[in-house]
This record gives C-alpha cells, sequence and structure tokens, in this order.
C-alpha cells in the first residue's frame, strides 16, 4: 500500500447562501473552476501537457439534488471551464454532507491501491443560492414503509436529537455564540487577513449592494468572476457593487446570548422546540478542494507533503437522529489507524446543527473544547454541503502550518450526513 498526502489546498471564501450572497452572480461551476486553476497553479502544473503527464484524476463533489450547474458531472464539466487538458479525466460523487470528504477518500484510496495515479485533484462544491436543498428531490411512495419520511430533513433530526438527548436551548445558543467568537478570532489574526489567508483564493465579484463591504484589507483579487450572471441582474434593475472577496461572509460578530435568545424556532413549533437559525448552520455558496500525491507523487511535483490520510471511516444510523453519527464514526476510524482519542491533537466536526454538535463533542466523546473547531465551523463558517469536507480539509493545510499548534500530530475531521450517515476521516502531520 502506498502513503498517500496532500500536498497543497485552496478554497474559495464560503459566501452566505440567499439574495445577498456574494457569490449571487457567481456559478458553482464556475467556483470549482476558479479551484482547479489555483490548485493547478500552486503546485507548477499550469502547462497541459504536464497536467496530462502527472494528474491521473479529478474528483469532484456534489449533493444529491445535482442538478442545473452542479449536474452533467459537475467534476469533468468545471475541470473544461478551467481550461483544464483534456487528457485528465473527472467524475462526480456523492454523500450529501460528507461528499468532497468522500471524494478525497475515493481519491486516495485508488492512489493507496495502486489502482489510481501519482497525483489527483478531490474536492468539491455547493451553490444553495441557486439550487436550494430541496430542490428538484422526488421520493419514491414506498419510501414512508421503511423511514420516517421526516427524517429526511436535516432541521428534523436536530430537533429529535436534541429531545433524545437533552440538548437545552440555553446549551445550544452557547455553542453558537463560541463557534462564532472562534470565528472572529481566527478572522482577525495575521493583521486582520484571517488564519486561512493562504488558503483562501480572493476573488473579485459583483455583489449585491446590501451586502457590500469597503474592507480596506482586501488584497489584489487572483481570479475576477465572469460578468454573465451580474449583468442578467443588473437589466433586471438590481443593485451591484464591485468587491474582492477573501473572508468568509457568514461571521456574525455581534452574536450573544441575548441575541440568540431571540430568535424563533426554525422546525418544529411546540413548546418542546429549541432549534433556530441561530444554533444551526448556514446554507452557502462556496468551492474547495485538495491535491494528493504520493511519494512519487510528491518528487514529481517537487513539493513536500502536509499531511499524510491515516484512515477513512463511515457509518449508518436511524435518520431521526443522523446528527449522532460522528460518535460512531469516529470510533471506527481510530480503531482502523490504531489509535485513541488521545493521540488527537485537534478536531474538525462539524457544526451542523448545535444540538448534535453539542452532543457529539461534549457530551458523547467528551472532547476537550478548546481543540474542537478551534476557528470556527459549520455555524460561523458556513456548511456549503458537497463542499464541506473539502472545505475543512483544505483549511487543515493551515491548521498544520499554524505555529500555535506545532505540537499537534493528528487531526480529525468528521460529520454527520443527511439520511442516517456518518463519516469520519484522519489526517497527521507529513513528516
Amino acid at each position: 500500500m502506498k502513503d498517500v498526502y496532500v500536498v497543497e489546498s485552496a478554497r474559495t471564501p464560503v459566501a452566505r447562501a440567499g439574495k445577498q450572497s456574494w457569490f449571487a452572480n457567481i456559478r458553482a461551476d464556475e467556483l470549482s473552476a476558479i479551484v482547479m486553476r489555483e490548485l493547478r497553479k500552486r503546485v507548477g502544473l499550469e502547462d497541459k501537457t504536464k497536467q496530462a503527464a502527472i494528474i491521473d484524476d479529478v474528483v469532484w463533489a456534489a449533493t444529491s439534488n445535482a442538478l442545473k450547474e452542479t449536474g452533467n458531472n459537475a467534476g469533468r464539466v468545471s475541470w473544461l471551464l478551467s481550461d483544464g487538458a483534456y487528457e485528465v479525466p473527472a467524475c462526480t460523487v456523492d454523500r450529501m454532507c460528507a461528499s468532497s470528504l468522500n471524494a478525497i477518500e475515493l481519491a486516495a484510496a485508488s492512489m493507496m491501491s495502486g489502482m489510481g495515479g501519482e497525483v489527483m485533484f478531490a474536492g468539491g462544491a455547493q451553490h444553495m443560492s441557486h439550487i436550494p436543498m430541496i430542490d428538484g428531490v422526488s421520493f419514491h411512495p414506498d419510501l414512508g414503509k421503511y423511514v420516517n419520511l421526516d427524517a429526511l430533513y436535516m432541521g428534523y433530526t436536530a430537533e429529535i436529537v436534541a429531545r433524545r438527548f437533552n440538548q437545552s436551548r440555553e446549551q445550544q445558543d452557547e455553542f453558537a455564540m463560541i463557534s462564532h467568537q472562534k470565528c472572529a478570532m481566527a478572522q482577525d489574526a495575521n493583521g486582520g487577513l484571517g488564519k486561512t489567508k493562504d488558503i483562501i483564493i480572493p476573488i473579485e465579484a459583483w455583489v449585491p449592494k446590501k451586502s457590500y463591504k469597503n474592507d480596506p484589507l482586501a488584497p489584489a483579487p487572483a481570479y475576477i468572476a465572469t460578468e454573465y450572471l451580474a449583468n442578467e441582474a443588473k437589466e433586471k434593475g438590481e443593485e451591484l457593487e464591485k468587491m474582492v472577496l477573501f473572508r468568509d461572509q457568514g461571521l456574525r460578530r455581534d452574536t450573544t446570548m441575548e441575541s440568540l435568545a431571540k430568535m424563533p424556532t426554525a422546525f418544529m413549533q411546540d413548546e418542546k422546540a429549541t432549534v433556530t437559525a441561530g444554533n444551526s448552520s448556514q446554507t452557502n455558496d462556496a468551492a474547495a478542494g485538495v491535491v494528493l500525491a504520493t511519494e512519487e507523487g510528491c518528487k514529481l511535483l517537487d513539493r513536500k507533503p502536509v499531511y499524510k490520510i491515516v484512515s477513512w471511516a463511515v457509518v449508518g444510523c436511524e435518520p431521526d437522529v443522523m446528527g449522532i453519527a460522528p460518535t460512531l464514526a469516529i470510533p471506527k476510524a481510530l480503531k482502523r489507524a490504531g489509535l485513541t482519542q488521545k493521540d488527537i491533537g485537534l478536531w474538525e466536526i462539524n457544526e451542523a446543527f448545535a444540538s448534535q454538535a453539542r452532543y457529539c463533542c461534549v457530551d458523547a466523546l467528551k472532547l476537550p473544547m478548546d481543540r474542537v473547531n478551534v476557528w470556527g465551523s459549520g455555524i460561523s463558517i458556513g456548511h456549503p454541503l458537497a463542499c464541506t469536507g473539502a472545505r475543512i480539509a483544505a483549511d487543515v493545510v493551515a491548521l498544520f502550518k499554524d505555529p500555535d499548534f506545532s505540537d499537534v500530530e493528528y487531526i480529525v475531521e468528521s460529520m454527520c450526513i443527511g439520511h442516517g450517515h456518518g463519516a469520519a476521516m484522519i489526517f497527521q502531520r507529513a513528516k
């Protein structure tokens, strides 16, 4: 078996989905294409002849309602849109919230076994402004015989987890507030350019006037978005401003327990309801990816690896409580790696909802919370479904390079997945 490493990563900022999204006027396939271009640039593969000789495959992700700009094998379409070499193939995979983490696993597994080549790209994109979660979804009439159909909607499961595992409204709100505090700290680092300044790609785009921010710290853009959608918006009378996007949009610096307490419940309205928009992950637009290489691949790229893919696990569970699945997937991944929780230096447990994330981290796994989601997670950074796994894996490059965590050898990434799944992957600092 070959060892497989991550040698480079890149991602777009994470935009908050909706009419005021910074990416309202950029398509998902263009976001993916920008990431693919940047990854090639960062590893010195701008020449198409080199691409054809070195890159074995591109494994990209889209969620279960992959259609429109994320359909039709979005991985291949985005690669072509990025002006990548024709000889490099690409595919698209789906495991809902873990789609892009699964893309990384599929690429790494093929490389480890020798079925794949020495260098592969993996990642994913999601555009929840253009394609809402339930867009195009149609369930079979018989599905209700086998599963509670309400459990196929994540907000419902968040409420069930809160009730079944005693996660109070106050506990959830506090968890959400801390996520925003961590994210604010991370964005304020490096003179205000953020902890992930070397991972995020600065993109110039036309944004809705209401969400425009004049940021004096904005760097020069690495890419300028096309104006097709912006021109259409202008023709409809929408007011737009040009802006360089280089930080995640979803952070709410003014989040307090008082402000969260005022928010209405979002998914259930009875006296037991506790889940709100404030203690849930956002809906988002973003793309992210990593470059994977074997030892031979590192030599071909003339790059030192950042971290190694150590193990992976995916589990199924009762769909009603899909949020608890990290508590099942993480022990499975640890066992496969021959590790224990004590070996892990940092934990990236995606915050789909405060109810499930708090239960997993605090009550079930009893993790050291000063080492969990240290720069924020789904509640504050955002959860662009098919992008989240790659977004975290991309940021892990920055975590391993951060001097604050020079003592960390292993990092775990994990998330719950709609319809009753959980996934976990373990990364090891390259020696």
